[in-house]
């Protein structure tokens, strides 16, 4: 089966999904600041309602959940929640082009509040700008009593970022050169507190003062601010709380369905492209109908708030009546590919299933970094993978890998994993991999040293690694790897964390049913992507690389839209506007 394929912002004709769009309210309560607090139970009962009336009563009910006052007829959570929005916006917006909740420091703000305590260090000479925010902790029992959070502008340019004290290290604090050791001693001169939140974000942890490896149990206050609403802590409370409200007239039912995406970009040609997969797991709803499975899929790249270009595909294929049983325990996997450029993006995914009338819906906001630097991928875990010389998404050097959203393994089958590491100019003649697997809460640790041979990088300077990793007599529990790419001769070092899992028995692996895209590789397609490709630029502010783009695009395939925006864009001769032909 091979699906067809449309791209709303090449073709002539925009094909759309049979279910209405939500309305804008909808959409912003789903996507917007108030999805830091959003369960996935409850963001999965929102996307499959079917009116605006049982919407707002989700919402309402969404807000009467948080109520730490319930019936009292005003909700104190509600109003300091878009208060903090509010003053999120004003403070973090203006300096970081985007909207304020959408940054690091906007969504800490937006999640615990005020800081007790806050020292800037933004005009040393040769330190990156920071600031050190104190916490106390607002109510997860994952964290500590007390912690910090370090934010600093890795590049002067995109912005205060959270600071992780593994992944990052104190080196990445400095302008100039220093190994871990330099940097730590020179930021002790400047501020003790300062140094010693560079190694550990917990008061009173053990920092270590030897190797000056940052602590692996601070990665818990990192995932609080990445993932608040994935918190465990968070989500029982939202249960009980729930419970408590069983008295409410108009109830939501909460079925198990499940929808996750997975964002990984990576280069191919020395172009970055996102690959990305969403998986839909709803076992009580059937896959086919009539004979036939059918779903819409609908996907949607932002930069901030302006969409960039939309996709939809229809895949259908038989279904035999004999297998209708096992097709509805089976997940739903569909995969693509799109062409990006260096920037902040917001991708957002919607599918319906005909057979069963539903709707799914999720979101990932992703980065895709400038070249020059020694850089690493996000790390993927892998659930299989076979040789595969057809050009699809997530296939590297004649291997088809299935990426997997949390994985999940046991210690004797070991951990699988995928990433790829970005050679600068010059290249480096020798590089280490450190792999370091850590429990957070039980202090078990590993750790694997290894080589990566700068020859195997392709003409570009991209390398594509796949690792397993033994985990044998490693308890079962929740796991954070690291994975660390160091430049031996210059103590460059690039380093990414990923989440997994180890469980205690043997989960049953039924096989999803995957819809990968292929790479058509026809004129017409090639020229789709130089199009999209040079809208992202466009999103971007830069018209010179969107008209190279754009005369790609022309000169590969005939492409109305593309000679016209090309048109458009040198009639206007200034730098900019990112509004794609025909879309306002």
């Amino acid at each position: 089966m091979r699906p067809r394929f449309l791209v709303t912002a090449f073709l002539f004709v925009a094909v759309c999904l049979p279910a209405a769009p939500l309305q804008r309210r909808y959409e912003e309560w789903l996507n917007g600041p108030t999805s830091y607090l959003i369960t996935k139970q409850e963001r999965e009962a929102f996307v499959h309602l079917s009116s605006d009336a049982e919407r707002d009563t989700l919402i309402e009910r969404f807000w009467a959940i948080r109520n730490p006052e319930p019936g009292s007829g005003s909700n104190e959570f509600k109003d300091e929640f878009f208060r903090r929005v509010a003053w999120a916006n004003a403070q973090y917006g203006p300096k970081s082009g985007t909207d304020g909740w959408r940054t690091d420091m906007g969504r800490t703000y937006i999640l615990f509040g005020k800081p007790q305590q806050v020292s800037s260090f933004v005009h040393h000479q040769d330190l990156r700008p920071m600031e050190l925010w104190f916490y106390q902790n607002p109510g997860l029992t994952e964290l500590p009593p007390f912690f910090y959070v370090l934010f600093y502008e890795k590049d002067d340019i995109s912005g205060f970022r959270v600071y992780h004290p593994y992944v990052d290290g104190p080196d990445k604090l400095v302008r100039t050169s220093r190994d871990k050791a330099q940097a730590y001693n020179y930021l002790r001169q400047i501020n003790a507190e300062l140094a010693r939140a560079s190694l550990s974000l917990i008061p009173g942890e053990p920092v270590d003062t030897e190797s000056f490896a940052g602590s692996m149990e601070s990665a818990q206050i990192v995932n609080a601010i990445q993932g608040y609403r994935d918190m465990p802590s968070y989500s029982r409370l939202i249960r009980q709380r729930t419970l408590m409200l069983e008295s409410v007239k108009s109830r939501i039912r909460y079925d198990v369905a499940a929808s996750s995406l997975i964002a990984f970009v990576a280069h191919e040609r020395g172009e970055p492209w996102l690959y990305w997969q969403l998986e839909i797991r709803d076992p009580l709803q059937p896959k086919a109908q009539d004979g036939r499975i059918r779903y819409d899929i609908r996907a949607q790249l932002y930069s901030g708030e302006k969409l960039i270009f939309e996709r939809s595909d229809t895949p259908q294929f038989a279904a035999p009546s004999e297998t209708a049983a096992d097709l509805n325990k089976r997940a739903f996997v569909y995969e693509d590919r799109m062409p990006v450029v260096p920037g902040t993006y917001r991708l957002v995914v919607s599918a319906r299933n005909h057979a069963a009338a539903r709707d799914y819906q999720a979101a990932r906001e992703f980065s895709v970094e400038a070249p020059g630097a020694l850089a690493i991928s996000d790390v993927l875990g892998i659930a299989r993978f076979e040789p595969d010389r057809r050009e699809r998404p997530f296939q590297f050097g004649g291997v088809k890998f299935t990426p997997t959203a949390l994985p999940t393994t046991q210690s004797i089958r070991g951990l699988r994993i995928l990433y790829q590491v970005s050679l600068p100019e010059p290249r480096p003649a020798d590089l280490s991999v450190e792999y370091i697997i850590g429990n957070v809460g039980s202090k078990a640790r590993r750790t694997y040293e290894d080589k990566l041979d700068p020859k195997l990088a392709d003409a570009y300077g991209s390398i594509t690694t796949s690792k397993v990793l033994a985990t044998e007599e490693l308890p079962p529990g929740a796991y954070q790897l690291v994975v660390r790419v160091k430049d031996v001769a210059t103590g460059k070092l690039t380093a990414r964390s990923a989440p997994f899992r180890i469980a205690d028995v043997e989960e049953d692996e039924i096989r999803p049913i995957v819809v990968s895209r292929g790479n058509l590789g026809t004129p017409q397609w090639i020229a789709g992507s130089h199009y999209e490709r040079a809208l992202a630029w466009l999103s971007q502010g830069r018209q010179a690389e969107a008209l190279a783009a754009l005369e790609l695009s022309r000169q590969t395939a005939h492409n109305a839209p593309a000679e016209e925006l090309i048109r458009k864009l040198r009639g206007q001769g200034r730098e900019g506007d990112g509004t794609p032909a025909g879309r306002k």
